[in-house]
């Protein structure tokens, strides 16, 4: 009884106000388990962080989210669907590998790409002798002039091989390119200044001063001038030969590869970098200076290569499909071997007839310009 009477008594509507107020003072309590859409994003991002630091990439949750969101447009993402995405880019990756691994081996069978083998193992040759004899020229030891002799025959292929992504290099594949630039290397540092010497006895037999009896050589009465400096005409026209080589021989393998024909034609330059180098080692005058009328050496290499390619796409074109468009059976790899060449060394013939250089320099081209709007003013 006495506990009836002291226990507070409310009304109905007392009772009812104190009741909204207890339930609606309670914080709701929700958890990601119970929202689907929630849960399925956390577990996509959790995914791709597990996925990440498998293929060694440690992302960031702005990251995760943002190709969360590139990737999939409901927020998820699991293990199939990943597999899913992945797929047609990897067999696409597949498909090209083994596309440029048989066409590779096909070739390689081919006469016409025996052919080219040649015509790369001539090149190397060239370029290992004439970058030796320039390094011995530069009072480089043998040891240094081969080395330099090898870095001008293969440093070019093999920046070419590095920017496809072939691994080991053509080289490391073959050690036969090794060793002809080895002995191309020695030959250019023992052979070469013995016959010029031959030469020059021979040459300079006649000219030999005349001495009187009292030991007192007669001195000419006019005296030689110096001739204006040319560039070795035996060097220039091997560095002719290797460079119409290697230009074919790069842009066959940006062809190979399935490179487009403006990236086949530049890796018919970029495979004659060995030059560029062999000049920096050797402290010469580049070859792309206008002080030798050198100059033509991207010119002639890009050409020669660009021609290759050119036949090469008219070739594909006119094969293409069930019957023959321009000429039957094609034309003939040894045709566009000898074109590309031929463009090269008709390039460089070209650019020894011009010891200034083929291109002015920006000095002179700004005076030329000048000189022309001041003219029409």
């Amino acid at each position: 009884m006495l506990s009836r009477r002291l226990a507070p008594r409310h009304t109905p509507q007392v009772a009812r106000l104190l009741r909204v107020r207890t339930t609606t003072s309670k914080p709701p309590t929700t958890t990601p388990d119970s929202n689907p859409l929630v849960a399925e994003e956390a577990a996509a991002l959790e995914f791709l962080s597990q996925r990440g630091k498998k293929l060694g990439f440690n992302l960031t949750l702005t990251e995760r989210k943002l190709i969360l969101k590139e990737a999939t447009k409901d927020g998820g993402l699991t293990a199939e669907r990943w597999e899913k995405l992945v797929s047609p880019r990897s067999l696409a990756s597949a498909e090209q590998l083994t596309l440029t691994e048989y066409l590779t081996k096909s070739h390689d069978l081919h006469l016409g790409q025996s052919m080219l083998k040649n015509t790369a193992r001539l090149g190397v040759a060239f370029f290992a002798m004439t970058g030796a004899h320039t390094a011995g020229e530069a009072n480089m030891h043998v040891m240094g002039a081969t080395l330099t002799g090898c870095i001008t025959a293969l440093g070019g292929g093999t920046f070419n091989n590095l920017v496809m992504g072939v691994a080991p290099v053509g080289w490391v594949k073959d050690p036969t390119f090794l060793l002809i630039t080895v002995g191309a290397s020695l030959v250019g540092f023992y052979a070469w200044p013995l016959i010029e010497s031959f030469v020059n006895d021979d040459d300079n037999g006649d000219d030999k001063e005349d001495v009187v009896e009292d030991g007192i050589a007669n001195i000419p009465s006019k005296l030689p001038t110096a001739p204006p400096p040319t560039p070795n005409l035996v060097r220039y026209s091997l560095e002719s030969v290797a460079l119409g080589s290697l230009a074919v021989i790069g842009a066959q393998q940006g062809i190979v590869r399935g490179l487009h024909p403006l990236v086949s034609s530049s890796m018919g330059v970029t495979i004659a970098l060995g030059g560029v180098v062999r000049d920096l080692m050797c402290k010469r005058d580049l070859s792309l200076s206008t002080t030798t009328g050198c100059q033509s050496y991207g010119v002639a290499s890009f050409g020669g290569a660009a021609a290759y390619v050119a036949l090469r796409q008219l070739h594909v074109w006119n094969c293409d499909g069930c019957t023959v468009k321009l000429v039957k059976g094609g034309i003939p790899i040894g045709l566009r071997i000898l074109v590309g060449f031929g463009t090269v060394f008709g390039i460089r013939a070209w650019a020894l007839t011009k010891p200034g250089g083929i291109f002015l320099s920006m000095d002179e081209n700004a005076k030329n310009f000048k000189r022309i709007i001041t003219q029409e003013k």
